[in-house]
């Protein structure tokens, strides 16, 4: 069994794991032919600042009426109790957690007419590292198409399908959870668009997420 920690992936897959759902850098090689002269590789993009990240981030002014903006106590810790079985990739995934996943982060969540949420984190890191993580994270959230989430003493039987995100910006990621709760199935839908240096991810209801996936994509700077 496997207890994922917080601190090492992002808060938001961790809560839709619960709620009713979430490093390695790119390598190369080169052929063994005669050495010639290289043009040095161009400098890739550094990270945001997250203050800078902060206003990238969906309002209720860009979702529209019937949103409201969900508040989290500051050092607030609520899903230390989560553990997985049946899946190696996300056995191997949480204990290879690192302290931060990405250089840096800003987050929101919104509850919709009052039962469905949606949840926004927007990163920032050299873009390879960016893309790098994206995949792995979401590789080992696809690898297994069930297995078992424990919140506490109750486990939660996970089914999870491979989703086709929408062609925007550098890459795409998506895939759709159904969990069986004790209230019934409830399905959340987890995406993420990387562009250049900064990557959005949004989890949620699914309609949500694919209404507002294009205006989060949107907000992100042009020269990124």
């Amino acid at each position: 069994m496997m207890r994922i920690s917080t601190s090492g992936t992002p808060r938001w897959m961790l809560g839709t794991a619960v709620c009713g759902v979430l490093i390695t850098g790119c390598s190369s090689g080169g052929d063994g032919g005669d050495a010639k002269p290289q043009a040095k590789p161009a400098a890739e993009a550094k990270p945001l600042a997250a203050g800078a990240l902060r206003s990238l981030l969906l309002t209720q002014a860009d979702l529209g009426s019937g949103y409201a903006q969900a508040q989290e106590e500051p050092g607030e810790e609520k899903f230390d109790d989560i553990s997985v079985q049946g899946c190696p990739a996300l056995e191997k995934l949480g204990q290879s957690g690192e302290e931060n996943m990405f250089a840096a982060k800003a987050e929101a969540s919104f509850t919709y007419d009052r039962d469905a949420t949606l949840g926004e984190e927007v990163h920032s890191d050299r873009p390879s590292v960016l893309s790098s993580k994206l995949r792995e994270l979401f590789d080992a959230y696809t690898s297994c198409p069930t297995y078992t989430m424990t919140s506490g003493t109750t486990p939660i039987e996970v089914k999870v399908s491979k989703s086709v995100p929408p062609k925007l910006g550098d890459e795409q990621f998506a895939y759709t959870s159904t969990m069986e709760l004790p209230s019934g199935a409830q399905v959340l839908k987890t995406m993420a668009v990387r562009k250049g240096n900064v990557a959005v991810m949004l989890v949620g209801a699914p309609a949500l997420v694919d209404r507002h996936i294009e205006t989060a994509v949107g907000k992100l700077p042009a020269g990124s």
